[in-house]
C-alpha cells in the first residue's frame, strides 16, 4: 500500500509538471497572436509563422492529452489503494474469525495447555508520557529509554504526543491510580473510572493510549506506584487489558453479550500471557446470569499480588442489545437491557480487589441514561464511581501547538490544508481526525468541505442516534428537548434540579451557574440540537438545514469574531490590515458606526446582555477609532451566531453591512484568518498564549483545492473557534463511594 502511495505522489507531481507546460504553451500562443500581421511579410516568413502556431496548437492538444491520462492513472491507482486496504480489513477479520473458532474448539481442561501453545501476538514497546519544553505537549516514548538522550533526541513532531495544558489531565488519573493502590491494599473493591466527554473530545485515546502510559509511568522504574504509601512493600507490574465492545453480538441477548464480551477478556489475558485468566471455560450455559458467574471466575484468575486495569471501550454496547427478529417498532430489547444494567453494576462494583475498571464510549448520552436508571439496591452506580471529565474545547493557543505537530507527522503525506485549523471546532481529538480523513483522499477538494462533511455524515448523526436512545430511556422526549435547548440558550438556563441525572452527569461540569440557572456555552451542542430538534421538542429524522451547516459567510464571521476578542492579534498582522480596509470601506466615524442600525441591534441582543455588552461599552477605545468598534462589533456578532436559534442567526447574516461583503467574497477574511493562525503570534483567547512552533510545510493557499476535485454542496463553517470561557477543563468529580464505609 505504501508503493501505491508513492506512485500517486508521483503521478500528482507529473500532473502539476504538465500543467505548468499546457500554461507556458497557451501564454506562447498568445504571444504569437498578439503579434502584428504585417502585409509586408515574406512567403517563407508568412509560412514559418503558419508553421509555429501549428505546432503550438499540436502540442497544446498532445499535453492536454496527456493530463486526461495521468488523471486517469491516478483515479486508477487510488482504487487499487483502496481495494488493497479493503482486502487488508478482509483478512483481518478472517483471522479474527479463526481465531474465536479455534478458541471455541479447544474450551474446556485442556484450554490452558493449548494458549501456552498457541504463539502470542506482537506487541509494541510499553510506553510513558515525557513532557516537552512546552508545559502543555506531552510525547510517548518506550518505559525502558531511562530518559536518555538518545531517546530525547529520537522525540519529535514525527512521534505521537498527547496535549494536556499544565499536565492536569495526568494528574486526575494519578488521583485516581492512588485510591486503586488504597483499596487495592485494604481489599476492598476498586471504584471504576468513567472517562466522560462530547463527541469527538479524545475520550478512547485517553483510556487506550494515555492511561496505559500514565500507569507504565507511575509503576516503571522509580514509579511512585512501585512502593506502597506505608513502605511495607513493592506493588509488582500491574497488568493492563484492553477490550473493545463495539463488535460484541447485540442480537442474542444478554447472554450472547457477555459471551462475546468474555471471549474479548481471555483474548487480551492470552496477548499478556496471563494463562491462568485465558484458560477461563465458556460455560455451555448460554444465560447472561451464567456468563456473569463465568466472567467472575474469569477475574478470580488474574494475579492477585497486584493490580489489574480492564479498560473498556464503546462501553453503552452494553445497553444497546436488540431483539433478534423485531416487528415492525423499535428494535432495542428493553427486557435484555433492564437485566444488563444489574449484571453491569455487579461486575464493576462487586470485582475482587485486585481488578479495576476503566470505562468510556461514543454515545456518553446513552451510557449516562442507562447508569442513571440502574437500580440503586445496595450502591447508586451513578454515585460510586470516579469521573474525568474531558473538556469540550481547547485555547487557540493550545490547539495551535497541537497543530503544529499534526502538520509534522508525515512529511511524505499529502500537505494539509492551512486553513483547516481555524474551520476545525476548537479540539485536538477532532482537528487530528480531520487531518486523517485529509491524507486518506476523502471526496472533499477543501478543508470548508471536509469539516462540512464530518459534522453532517459523522459527528451530528452520532450524536442524534445518542439523543434518541437517551430520550427513550428517559421518557417525556418533548419535555426533556425543550430543556436541552433552555440549557444553550443564554437567555433562558435551567435549573440545576430540573436537569435529569443522565444529562447532569454529561454536561453539568461544563455548564456555568449563574443566579440559580445553569447555562451550557458550547455552540457546536447548541447547533447540533437545532439540527435535529424543533423549538417544541420534536426530534427530526434527519439533519435539518442551519446557517451553521450551510453559509460561508457564518464560517468566517464565527472565527473573525473568536479572533477578535483578543485585541493583540487584532492590532497586528493581517487581521488589522482587514479592520483597517474595513474602516475604510464603511466611510463612518467611530460615532456613527455606534448609532448605525446594524451595530445597534447587535449590540442590543440577548446574547450579549451578560458580559460581552458591558466589556464593550467599557472600553472607551471604541470611542475614537472605528477599527476598535470593528473589532467589538465582530466579537458581539460572534455571540449571536453562537447561540442564537437558526431564523436570528439567518436574520443577522442578511443584515451584515453590504460595504463589508465584498471581504467575505474576494476571500480576505479567509486569507487573514488563516495567516493570523500561521503567524507566529499567540492567540490568547479562552486560556493562555501559546507560540507557534516553526511551521511545517502545508498548503500554501486558504482554501486551495486539492487536484481531485468532486462536486459537493458548498463549504461551510459548521462550528464556533472556541466556545467561551473554558467551562469546567478536563474536570474530576469527586469520589463519592458509600461501600465499606
Amino acid at each position: 500500500m505504501a508503493d501505491v502511495g508513492a506512485e500517486i505522489q508521483r503521478v500528482q507531481k507529473e500532473i502539476g509538471k504538465v500543467e505548468e507546460d499546457i500554461q507556458q504553451t497557451v501564454a506562447d500562443l498568445k504571444a504569437l497572436d498578439a503579434q502584428p500581421q504585417s502585409s509586408g511579410l515574406s512567403e517563407a516568413e508568412a509560412a514559418l509563422l503558419s508553421a509555429k502556431r501549428l505546432h503550438l496548437y499540436r502540442r497544446e492538444e498532445q499535453l492536454r492529452t496527456k493530463e486526461e491520462q495521468l488523471r486517469t492513472k491516478e483515479e486508477q491507482l487510488r482504487k487499487e489503494k483502496e481495494q488493497l486496504r479493503t482486502k487488508e480489513e478482509q483478512l483481518r477479520k478472517e483471522k479474527e474469525q479463526l481465531r474465536k473458532e479455534k478458541e471455541e474448539s479447544v474450551e474446556g481442561p485442556q484450554h490452558a495447555a493449548v494458549v501456552r501453545a498457541t504463539p502470542q501476538v506482537a506487541r509494541g514497546p510499553k510506553l510513558r508520557l515525557r513532557q516537552d519544553l512546552d508545559p502543555d505537549l506531552f510525547f510517548f516514548e518506550p518505559v525502558d529509554t531511562g530518559g536518555s538522550a538518545a531517546a530525547s533526541a529520537s522525540a519529535g513532531c514525527s512521534s505521537a504526543f498527547f496535549l494536556d495544558p499544565e499536565g492536569r489531565q495526568q494528574e486526575e488519573l494519578q488521583v485516581w491510580l492512588g485510591f486503586a493502590e488504597k483499596w487495592h491494599r485494604e481489599g476492598r473493591p476498586i471504584p471504576p473510572l468513567y472517562i466522560n466527554g462530547l463527541v469527538k473530545t479524545g475520550k478512547s485515546y485517553m483510556l487506550n493510549q494515555v492511561l496505559p502510559a500514565v500507569v507504565n509511568s507511575r509503576y516503571g522504574s522509580g514509579g511512585s506506584g512501585r512502593q506502597h504509601g506505608g513502605g511495607t512493600g513493592a506493588l509488582p507490574e500491574p497488568n493492563v487489558l484492553l477490550v473493545d465492545v463495539l463488535g460484541c453480538n447485540r442480537s442474542s441477548g444478554g447472554g450472547g453479550f457477555l459471551v462475546d464480551f468474555l471471549r474479548k477478556l481471555k483474548r487480551s489475558a492470552a496477548d499478556q500471557q496471563l494463562y491462568a485468566a485465558a484458560s477461563t471455560p465458556i460455560p455451555s450455559d448460554r444465560s447472561a446470569g451464567a456468563v456473569a458467574d463465568a466472567i467472575d471466575d474469569f477475574l478470580r484468575r488474574l494475579p492477585q499480588d497486584r493490580l489489574n486495569f480492564l479498560l473498556v471501550d464503546e462501553a453503552q454496547s452494553f445497553y444497546l442489545l436488540e431483539r433478534a427478529c423485531p416487528p415492525r417498532g423499535p428494535t432495542l430489547n428493553v427486557d435484555a437491557v433492564l437485566h444488563m444494567r444489574r449484571i453491569l453494576k455487579g461486575i464493576l462494583l462487586n470485582s475482587p480487589h485486585w481488578v479495576a475498571w476503566a470505562v468510556t464510549g461514543s454515545s456518553m448520552g446513552t451510557l449516562w441514561a442507562n447508569v442513571a436508571a440502574t437500580p440503586t439496591n445496595g450502591m447508586a452506580l451513578l454515585s460510586s464511581h470516579y469521573r474525568i471529565n474531558l473538556s469540550p474545547t481547547m485555547s487557540e493557543g493550545v490547539l495551535q501547538v497541537g497543530w503544529e505537530q499534526l502538520k509534522a507527522q508525515d512529511p511524505s503525506a499529502i500537505p494539509l490544508p492551512s486553513d483547516l485549523v481555524w474551520r476545525s471546532p476548537p479540539h485536538i481529538a477532532i482537528l487530528a481526525y480531520l487531518c486523517m480523513q485529509w491524507s486518506l483522499a476523502p471526496t472533499a477538494s477543501t478543508a470548508a468541505k471536509l469539516v462540512q462533511q464530518t459534522l453532517t455524515q459523522k459527528l451530528i448523526p452520532e450524536v442524534l442516534a445518542d439523543l434518541r436512545i437517551v430520550l427513550q430511556v428517559l421518557g417525556s422526549p418533548a419535555s426533556q428537548v425543550v430543556l436541552l435547548r433552555q440549557l444553550v440558550d443564554p437567555a433562558a438556563g435551567v435549573e440545576p434540579l430540573k436537569l435529569p441525572p443522565a444529562f447532569g452527569a454529561l454536561l453539568e461540569s461544563y455548564a456555568t451557574e449563574r443566579d440559580g440557572r445553569l447555562y451550557l456555552d458550547n455552540p457546536l451542542f447548541a447547533q447540533v440540537l437545532q439540527a435535529v430538534t424543533t423549538e417544541s421538542g420534536e426530534l427530526l429524522d434527519s439533519i435539518t438545514t442551519v446557517p451553521s451547516l450551510s453559509s460561508a459567510l457564518y464560517r468566517e464571521l464565527v472565527a473573525l469574531g473568536e479572533c477578535c476578542k483578543d485585541k493583540d492579534v487584532a492590532s497586528v498582522g493581517a487581521l488589522r490590515s482587514l479592520l483597517q480596509d474595513m474602516a475604510s470601506a464603511l466611510g463612518l466615524t467611530p460615532d456613527e458606526l455606534l448609532k448605525a442600525d446594524w451595530f445597534v441591534q447587535v449590540r442590543d441582543h440577548r446574547c450579549n446582555n451578560r458580559g460581552t455588552k458591558t466589556n464593550f461599552e467599557r472600553d472607551n477605545g471604541a470611542q475614537s477609532d472605528v477599527q476598535v468598534g470593528l473589532r467589538w462589533y465582530h466579537v458581539l456578532l460572534r455571540n449571536i451566531l453562537s447561540h442564537a436559534p437558526p431564523p436570528e442567526q439567518r436574520d443577522f447574516l442578511q443584515a451584515y453591512p453590504p460595504q463589508l461583503a465584498p471581504f467575505h467574497s474576494s476571500n480576505r477574511i479567509s486569507e487573514a484568518l488563516t495567516k493570523t493562525y500561521e503567524s507566529a503570534v499567540p492567540i490568547k483567547t479562552g486560556g493562555s498564549a501559546k507560540p507557534t512552533r516553526s511551521k511545517a510545510r502545508g498548503a500554501p493557499a486558504a482554501a486551495t483545492p486539492r487536484a481531485q476535485v468532486q462536486p459537493h454542496a458548498g463549504p461551510a463553517r459548521p462550528i464556533a473557534l472556541h466556545w467561551g470561557k473554558r467551562l469546567g477543563r478536563a474536570a474530576v468529580v469527586p469520589l463519592r463511594y458509600m461501600g465499606g464505609m
